[in-house]
């Protein structure tokens, strides 16, 4: 620590190794008003970290700043130590992560990422939201503000000293929930009669016959607004509706407090009671959006705790390099642009120019990435992987990574939005709204080589990994974390809806040919484990073909007369009894 002028600064320098002889590091500069602190340092390989408390004068409350550089080539270790390290920081105080992450990958609206990324399952595990919507280097937003308090104002780009964009912003309160009502229209409770009365007793040639087409439609956009303001009720305000009576009264109490006596034993101790009670409600209602098995209640409750940032819109580069951030310098910039492209309309078609016959003529195809994937895709495959035609290469490249991708964005949004710590909430949540996002068709397309069946599984070990973090439940290996939270591998479920289907084709409940997927063929003879409906195969699959018959047959084959002839409910329960086909010689999962 050392001063500069009117700050004081904080740096921690990069360890130069003979491998790594370059310098860098980290540094801040703080005005001594803010009274800063320093909590701690880190640095690992291909990450430097300071970490700050700012203790600026009342109304605004101390915050902890954690300013980080993260190199692209910082191993996962590293990252790993990075999110020990700063884990146990983050308290009761406002936590503001900021630097350049290298992070390019992550889209941070829809909380999603190409592969696993640990920063950002870290950032929605503590409700951190991103500050940044612009592009800081090139067509990437590789510098970072990250807060778990929506204290974070006016980010916005400014000219740059190096090859990124550098950035200001200013820290603020809180912003209190907006009491603004939007009445909304109650059609249940139309007066309809009357609605068609006044629609049809209007005299429409005369009202439109001197209108041309705009003003007729604004006439009528009016009229019918007017018709059904007069016979619709609206929807009523309901001050304070949203939180409970205690809940108003002990936050007006610990606000009085606040300003008589911001550090007195009352005002904390009234303080923590109003969070301990908030977040009571709060699991309350969460509790019933998950037991309503409501997406779009769901989709509500996590839109109405995201915060949305207020960040500028992003500068633009001119032709010599200077970074354009009003719109006035922007709308100049547009103007002279197109004024030197312009050009007069061309009263004749252009002359096509002579070829020279000394020079050979040929012409370069323009192929991008798309026909590319056209093309490959258009191709007949060698084999396919399910009876719908479904290739492996189309597997690969497209349904596991989107399957997966958006079942770790709602997985993301969950861990940020959602405050309890039951573990029994979390599961339900997940096997409401996150699981039947990785079954999709199971039946038609299953995974069948190792690496697809991990890459789903791995949606659901992160989950369960994630969850005990939060319940703070001590750590265990998969198996036995699922078998905690009362789940089955997802491998297992796809086993249990194959012999399902199989079971609800062979009793007619789906009516479709299955002539060229089985047959039936009883026994000349009986077998002690045997049964009536024993099916087998109408030809002899090659050993890539995979379709739930194929998947499940010998299962089938074997199962006592009782279950087989057995309604759909209890062979469901009966499948439901069976010990888990994971983890076992014959499955694709590996610990």
């Amino acid at each position: 620590m050392g001063s500069a002028g009117d700050y004081v600064v904080f740096r921690k320098d990069r360890t130069v190794t003979p491998d790594k002889s370059r310098g860098g590091g980290v540094a801040i500069l703080v005005s001594p008003l803010l009274h800063p602190i320093l909590i701690d340092t880190f640095s690992s390989d291909g990450i430097e970290t300071l970490v700050i408390d700012i203790h600026p004068s009342i109304p605004i409350r101390s915050t902890r700043i954690c300013l980080v550089y993260r190199s692209p080539s910082c191993s996962s270790p590293s990252l790993q130590s990075f999110l020990s390290f700063i884990e146990p920081l983050i308290g009761n105080l406002p936590f503001l992560i900021c630097g350049d992450l290298n992070f390019p990958n992550i889209d941070w609206t829809s909380l999603t990422s190409p592969t696993q990324n640990d920063f950002l399952s870290f950032a929605s595990d503590n409700r951190m939201t991103q500050f940044i919507n612009f592009k800081t280097r090139g067509e990437n937003t590789l510098d970072l503000i990250l807060c778990n308090k929506d204290i974070v104002r006016n980010v916005a780009p400014t000219i740059p000293f190096a090859d990124h964009s550098s950035i200001t912003f200013s820290l603020g309160h809180a912003s209190p929930p907006s009491r603004e009502f939007v009445p909304s229209r109650q059609y249940h409770l139309a007066d309809w009669e009357s609605i068609n009365n006044c629609m049809s007793a209007h005299d429409w040639t005369l009202a439109l016959s001197s209108l041309d087409a705009d003003n007729a439609f604004s006439y009528f956009s009016e009229f019918a607004n007017s018709v059904l303001d007069t016979f619709v009720p609206k929807t009523t305000s309901a001050p304070f509706s949203r939180y409970p009576k205690h809940l108003r009264i002990l936050y007006g109490k610990s606000q009085r407090a606040s300003i008589a006596a911001p550090n007195s034993v009352r005002t904390i101790h009234l303080v923590k009671r109003f969070e301990r009670s908030l977040r009571e409600h709060s699991v309350r209602i969460e509790t019933s959006v998950v037991d309503s098995k409501n997406p779009k209640a769901f989709y509500a409750l996590c839109k109405s705790r995201l915060k949305s940032c207020n960040s500028a819109p992003p500068g633009i580069v001119d032709i010599d390099g200077t970074h354009l951030l009003s719109n006035t310098d922007k709308a100049h910039a547009f103007s002279r642009y197109f004024a030197s492209v312009s050009t007069s309309p061309l009263h004749g078609p252009l002359t096509h120019p002579t070829p020279s016959p000394a020079i050979p003529q040929f012409d370069l195809p323009c192929i991008n990435p798309e026909q590319i994937l056209i093309a490959i895709r258009s191709l007949v495959p060698k084999c396919n992987s399910s009876p719908d035609g479904l290739s492996y290469f189309d597997a690969k490249l497209f349904l596991v990574p989107r399957m997966t991708s958006k079942a770790r964005a709602k997985v993301n949004l969950m861990f940020k939005c959602f405050f309890s710590s039951d573990p029994n909430l979390y599961s339900r949540a997940y096997t409401t709204f996150i699981r039947p996002l990785l079954e999709y068709g199971s039946v038609i397309w299953s995974p069948h080589t190792v690496n697809l069946a991990n890459q789903i599984e791995a949606v659901q070990r992160n989950f369960s990994l994630r969850l005990f973090t939060r319940c703070r439940i001590p750590y265990s290996l998969y198996p036995d974390r699922i078998n905690q939270l009362s789940l089955q591998t997802l491998e297992h479920r796809r086993f249990i809806s194959d012999l399902l289907f199989l079971h609800k084709s062979v009793h007619g409940f789906y009516s479709y040919d299955h002539s060229n997927l089985f047959k039936l063929y009883p026994l000349t003879r009986s077998l002690r484990r045997a049964h009536s409906l024993r099916i087998a195969l109408p030809f002899v699959p090659p050993t890539s073909h995979s379709s739930f018959v194929t998947r499940v047959i010998d299962q089938w084959n074997v199962l006592s007369e009782e279950y087989a002839i057995s309604s759909p409910f209890n062979f469901r329960s009966h499948l439901l009894s069976l010990p888990s086909i994971s983890f076992s010689s014959d499955s694709l999962l590996r610990l």
